[in-house]
Parts: C-alpha cells; structure tokens; sequence
C-alpha cells in the first residue's frame, strides 16, 4: 500500500505544495467543510455525478491551499468559480472544476486519486487484499 504523497495545487498562476507528512491534520478539515454536518462522507461528495456544491468545494479547496500557505479566502475561490461560469466556455469551466476536485481527492485518498490517474494497477489493490 502506498502512503500519502505531496500534493501540488495551482491557485492564480501559483504552485503551493501540501506536504505528505502533514495531510491528515488537513484531511479533516476537509471533511469539515465538505460534509453537510458531518451527515455524508466527503469522499461522496466528491464522487456525486453533479460534483460538490460550489460553495463547499470552496471551503475544501480553500482550506488546502491555505494550509499550503496560500493567503487565499473561501469567497475568493468562489468567486472565481462563478466568475468562470459567467466568462469561460462551459468545456473550460467543467475542466478547472475537475482539476479543483481531483485536487481534493488527492489529499483526502491518495489511493482513489491513483486510481483515477491510471497510476494505480486495480490488480496490485487486490492482491494486497488477498494477501
């Protein structure tokens, strides 16, 4: 099993890493602002075939690049969001919101963001399990 890894976010033509050793403190404070009082897994979230409120993909996507060090508010995100929606194709706009969300998974389970990417062979998971 793979561990955790660093995770690099793009905010406004910047580069802010998350450090692998330090992910579970932020983990949480995803969860947080993706679950509707703690009443839905954040990974479901995520996962919905519509994707995450803007407003709480905000708050999740906020709270990591500022645990990056990013000097960046919740509003700023999401106002750049709706901003995207009013000024960009919705091609463009479906693509940075997809980027913000894989993003989060990357942070929150490594191992689905693996999946995702193709960097993870679906045979190694299971082996693992046999094992």
């Amino acid at each position: 099993m793979h561990g955790f890894e660093d995770v690099t976010l793009s905010w406004q033509g910047a580069q802010y890493v998350v450090p692998a050793n330090r992910q579970l403190m932020l983990i949480a404070k995803i969860e947080d602002a993706l679950s509707a009082e703690g009443t839905e897994q954040a990974i479901s979230v995520l996962f919905r075939r519509e994707g995450p409120p803007h407003s709480r993909l905000a708050g999740a996507f906020g709270a990591a690049l500022r645990f990056a060090g990013a000097k960046v508010t919740d509003e700023d995100i999401y106002l750049a969001i709706q901003s995207d929606i009013a000024q960009k194709s919705p091609a463009d706009v479906a693509l940075a919101l997809q980027v913000m969300v894989f993003s989060v998974i990357s942070i929150i389970s490594p191992p689905a963001a693996r999946m995702i990417s193709g960097e993870a062979d679906a045979a190694e998971g299971l082996s693992e399990k046999k094992a």
